[in-house]
């Protein structure tokens, strides 16, 4: 059996058993719902369901069609079942795969490098269960004994994450990188929604990526 037949095999029980978790995670994710209306009554009207309801569409229907396309080519077949099961994509799950397969040399999007991903990504949702276990019985304590410089401090964890997993991929095309950056700032600058940033800039940059791969192309085979 070569690496394909193996590759192949590994999928096939990743799809199987990714499909069941995601089933599941959403069977289970209506239980404190059920719980509260079963067991205490409790019962939001149809009236204000729908009316929630819309308002998360509205928000979220952009990140269901955006985000798995555009993390996809990093976190891999694996790495998107285990990233949505345990949460936390955009900023741990991508950062943890991009630098897993950075440390082991080996490429996104390969059979490698999704090998690799896997066990990156696992091993950051254990490391993230401790935490969260640790946090969850002490952080309260932890927290209000910090000084408020270093609690302000957390408000830029998440910009920092981004920033580096920018500079990481940027620095491999750096006129790609200059171009999704200069894109964000100028539709930032220009007040436009959130939502619309998040369209453009992602879509905007795998239109552009592609535009200079075949400029790329072109000019190896003008040289040939």
């Amino acid at each position: 059996m070569n690496k394909s037949d193996i590759y192949n095999d590994f999928l096939k029980g990743i799809i199987f058993w990714g499909r069941i978790t995601l089933i599941l995670a959403l069977v289970m994710s209506f239980i404190p719902a059920a719980y509260l209306y079963f067991m205490h009554g409790i019962m939001p009207t149809w009236g204000q369901i729908v009316a929630i309801m819309g308002k998360l569409f509205t928000i979220l229907i952009v990140s269901w069609i955006v985000e798995p396309i555009a993390y996809f080519p990093i976190v891999g077949t694996s790495g998107t079942y285990m990233s949505w099961l345990a949460g936390n994509i955009s900023n741990m799950r991508v950062p943890v795969s991009a630098i897993a397969q950075q440390a082991a040399e080996v490429q996104e999007g390969t059979p490698e490098g999704d090998i690799i991903s896997t066990l990156g990504i696992g091993v950051s949702v254990l490391i993230n269960l401790i935490i969260l276990a640790f946090a969850a019985v002490f952080g309260v304590q932890i927290i209000a004994a910090l000084p408020p410089a270093i609690t302000q401090a957390f408000n830029y964890i998440l910009p920092a994450v981004f920033g580096a997993v920018l500079a990481n991929f940027a620095l491999r095309n750096l006129k790609l990188g200059a171009f999704a950056l200069a894109m964000a700032f100028i539709l930032g600058k220009l007040g436009t929604p959130t939502w619309l940033q998040l369209l453009v800039c992602v879509f905007g940059t795998i239109c552009m990526g592609v535009v200079f791969f075949n400029m790329e192309e072109k000019k190896k085979n003008a040289a040939q």
